[in-house]
């Protein structure tokens, strides 16, 4: 994988982490919406596809 995409995909998956963590402080004082709840799922799911696509770019 190219350095570029490397990049990029670190610092989509450090932006969704920041969301990921902002979730869950909201969900902590109970202030997170249902939308908010499953948007984390999404973005869990994504946040997983990226650190494998990371991982094999490691491998390659």
């Amino acid at each position: 994988m190219e350095t570029y995409r490397v990049e990029e995909l670190r610092a989509e998956l450090s932006q969704l982490l920041r969301k990921q963590s902002e979730v869950l402080q909201s969900r902590t004082f109970g202030g997170a919406t249902d939308t908010e709840l499953l948007e984390y799922e999404i973005r869990q799911e994504i946040i997983h596809e990226i650190c494998d696509q990371l991982a094999h770019s490691v491998e390659a």
